[in-house]
């Protein structure tokens, strides 16, 4: 194998020792926030309003960090989850380095045609509220914006109904750029709570009949 040379970009780069230490710094910073925000969401878990899967634990829930989503490093919460070979329920809050701040609701199973009935009945309160349905082929898969994601928007109904009926799951989401981590403390967990206020209505064992 042939030796290759370093460019000058590439060695000066190297030299950037303190880059280690600021993301040191940064993901224990993240990890934090997303603990934070787990205190706040078990707050706001009633478990029998929710239809979620029978033998679900309301006290499971997982940190988990990475480095190697598309190359990227990440952080996750998953709270609350349940995860099995046939079904899913999680809400996702996910820090994606150079990418931004996902909260998304991941539901796969037997109740999936009670979800899509509680988002298309109440589809008024969630129109034009910053979410998007993901018709990516696998949960996983984390986008912003582009041809997989599906603005839900109060001018597109039909077209969101059309898309949930050929789907195996459904993942809702909505986004946060990297600006809103220098607002005010707090903001970031505000905002996952809301978030969370919000998609519980599609899995609300009783949907609501305001309007």
């Amino acid at each position: 194998m042939e030796a290759e040379a370093f460019s000058r970009d590439e060695v000066d780069f190297l030299k950037q020792a303190a880059l280690f230490t600021w993301k040191e710094l940064i993901t224990k910073k993240i990890r934090r926030t997303l603990e934070t925000l787990h205190d706040e969401l078990a707050e706001e878990i009633v478990p029998e309003a929710l239809l979620v899967p029978e033998g679900m634990d309301f006290t499971r829930w997982q940190v988990v960090r990475g480095e190697r989503l598309e190359d990227r490093p990440y952080a996750y919460l998953d709270f609350p989850q349940y995860f099995s070979r046939e079904t899913k329920f999680t809400y996702r809050s996910m820090f994606w380095w150079g990418s931004g701040l996902f909260f998304a609701m991941i539901l796969e199973g037997p109740a999936l045609e009670r979800y899509r009935e509680n988002l298309l009945g109440a589809y008024h309160r969630f129109a034009d509220r910053g979410l998007a349905l993901s018709l990516a082929e696998t949960p996983w898969e984390w986008k912003r914006e582009g041809p997989g994601i599906l603005p839900i928007l109060a001018n597109n109904r039909a077209e969101v109904a059309e898309a949930m009926t050929t789907r195996r799951f459904l993942k809702l989401q909505s986004c946060l750029e990297f600006e809103a981590l220098a607002g005010e403390p707090g903001a970031i967990v505000r905002e996952g709570v809301e978030v969370f206020r919000l998609l519980r209505e599609v899995v609300a064992r009783e949907p609501r009949t305001d309007s």
